[in-house]
């Protein structure tokens, strides 16, 4: 088991050097200073997480926001174009641009007298 690349083997050089530098004494000060470092580190990363939430569900809000009108302008665009579609296709059919090839217009029918 390795903690931060240090092995166990290490950890027991350490405390004995840390034993021999710091005396016996001031190891447990030592370790409740240590304690408290790590207590306090937790809690800040904890904090920062919760921040950071916050803000992302935040930022989740406004993107499912602005989704949702984008998904609505969508489908005001394809209701537009689907009854301009019809509309035209309604005018086509009643009133052709193109004569069908056969009889001349009415129009056209007075004038050669038929």
């Amino acid at each position: 088991m390795n903690f931060f690349g240090v092995g166990p083997l290490e950890l027991v050089l350490v405390f004995v050097v840390a034993t021999i530098v710091l005396g016996p004494d001031r190891i447990p000060e030592l370790a409740v200073q240590m304690a408290r470092a790590v207590r306090y580190l937790r809690g800040f990363a904890n904090s920062a997480t919760a921040q950071m939430r916050a803000e992302l569900d935040e930022l989740t809000k406004e993107y499912e926001g602005v989704r949702r009108e984008l998904q609505e302008f969508r489908q005001s665009v394809r209701d537009d174009f689907g009854s301009v579609t019809g509309e035209v296709g309604r005018t086509l059919i009643e009133e052709p641009i193109i004569e069908p090839p056969g009889e001349p217009p009415p129009s056209e029918r007075g004038r050669n007298g038929a």
